[in-house]
């Protein structure tokens, strides 16, 4: 679905809600290491669908800047997914 850029970026890229557009920002993922390289992924919901933005800030250019007034976001679902991991196995101390 196409959203106006400037909606995009006054609210969901700052992490914000557009209640005048019916926009509310859920989730941000990806790298942010504070300005150098920024890849991020915004989720953000409209009209009780999930819609998702990339946002690129590499090495001085945005990816941004290059965007028409309109911004093609796709639609997301959410998927639950269940991450495991290995642990040692410690041995209780044997008093003989």
């Amino acid at each position: 679905m196409k959203f106006p850029k400037d909606v995009i970026l006054e609210s969901v890229a700052e992490r914000r809600d557009h209640a005048e557009y019916g926009l509310e920002f859920i989730q941000e993922l990806g790298n942010d290491d504070a300005g150098f390289d920024e890849m991020i992924v915004v989720i953000f919901k409209y009209k009780d669908k999930f819609y998702s933005v990339d946002i690129q800030h590499i090495h001085g250019k945005n990816n941004y800047d290059d965007w028409a007034d309109e911004v093609d976001c796709p639609e997301v679902v959410r998927k639950q997914a269940i991450q495991y991991y290995w642990e040692e196995v410690k041995q209780p101390n044997l008093v003989r």
